[in-house]
């Protein structure tokens, strides 16, 4: 079974743009991660400093190879500066 993951993420407004800069590169070089299934990238219709990251990996496995990458990493050390609120990111279980 497929593991799946949200992450909402707020930005200040002064880092809006080298924020959403930011995820998009992160989103591009997550899709060519091993095991990749979906990584899209949402922004709220009328709050425009509120994203979303919707992910599926193949296993947990690739999840955690992908929270190794060096890009995931890196994203990592540079978005507490530009972020409002710590990112809040779950892992889903489907129930139906």
């Amino acid at each position: 079974m497929s593991t799946k993951v949200i992450a909402m993420l707020h930005c200040t407004a002064d880092a809006e743009e080298p924020f959403e800069m930011e995820l998009k590169r992160l989103v591009e070089a997550s899709l060519l991660d091993e095991g990749c299934i979906k990584y899209e990238l949402f922004q709220y219709e009328h709050e425009d400093c509120h994203y979303v990251i919707i992910e599926e990996w193949q296993d947990d496995n690739a999840l955690k190879k992908h929270q190794d990458s060096p890009h995931y990493k890196h994203f990592l050390r540079i978005s507490p500066v530009l972020l409002k609120n710590p990112a809040e990111v779950k892992i889903l279980k489907r129930l139906v």
